[in-house]
């Protein structure tokens, strides 16, 4: 919003790149997650007696990692799919408002004598 003229002045072409690098930035979170669960599962069961401890460490650190990372997936493409609808939105109004003035004034073919 430009508050020295007081009207929202929208960037479709910025909308646009951001949606589509938020939609790449989900893609490559969710695979990053996929790859964080397959690290969790990793077998460290070779470590003997005294590595359980960091390999039940690293399991939960790897599944907590994955979790966060499907979280910020899930926001980032989230974020990307709420600017494509508020544009959408935009772009009905000012349609919406194009029609209203232009049916408002009677354009020269309506002019009767």
């Amino acid at each position: 919003m430009d508050s020295s003229i007081g009207r929202v002045a929208w960037d479709r072409p910025a909308a646009a790149a951001y949606v589509s690098a938020a939609g790449d930035a989900a893609a490559l979170l969710g695979a990053a997650k996929d790859h964080a669960h397959t690290v969790a599962g990793i077998d460290l069961s070779g470590l003997g007696t005294l590595g359980n401890g960091f390999a039940a460490a690293w399991a939960s650190a790897w599944t907590t990692h994955g979790g966060h990372l499907r979280t910020a997936s899930a926001l980032t493409g989230a974020y990307g799919q709420a600017i494509t609808r508020w544009g959408n939105t935009l772009g009905g109004v000012d349609t919406e408002s194009a029609a209203r003035i232009a049916g408002a004034v009677p354009g020269i073919d309506e002019i009767q004598a």
